[in-house]
């Protein structure tokens, strides 16, 4: 676990860097300067190690681009991107959370996540761009209650 790690908000200038680190973990990349207020990043040794990023849609979030830079896996920075990103929709009006692991649901089922038919998200969710190019690579469907 890395004490000294403090996650931050992303801003406009680590667009090119949260893509590359989406791009290395085969992750989607191409929207992130759209969606950059949504990111969280996790720096360390002068760089973005870590991405998180959610979408509102509705009365749910999104949770996507969850990624950390392999050498600095196992050390609890996606957990502690996560965890933010919860924190901040439980803040909001969102009653529920979804994503779409295409790996790992043990590890997303921690936070209360679990599994669910893709058709059974709400609209809002399912129309997302994210939710279609997600549904298309045969991914999980996840789903967690906020309140």
């Amino acid at each position: 676990m890395l004490t000294d790690l403090h996650l931050r908000s992303a801003s406009y200038s680590d667009s090119k860097e949260i893509a590359a680190l989406l791009e290395r973990c085969r992750l989607p990349a191409a929207d992130v300067v759209q969606i950059i207020e949504n990111f969280h990043v996790a720096p360390c040794d002068g760089r973005i190690v870590g991405s998180a990023a959610t979408e509102h849609h509705g009365k749910s979030i999104l949770i996507r681009s969850v990624a950390v830079e392999p050498a600095y896996r196992e050390r609890g920075i996606a957990s502690r991107l996560v965890k933010a990103l919860l924190m901040r929709a439980r803040g909001t009006e969102a009653r529920d959370a979804y994503l779409l692991p295409t790996v790992a649901p043990g590890y997303f089922a921690r936070w209360g996540f679990s599994l669910i038919p893709a058709d059974k998200a709400p609209a809002d969710i399912k129309g997302s761009s994210a939710f279609q190019r997600a549904i298309q690579t045969s991914a999980l469907c996840m789903r967690c209650e906020l309140r």
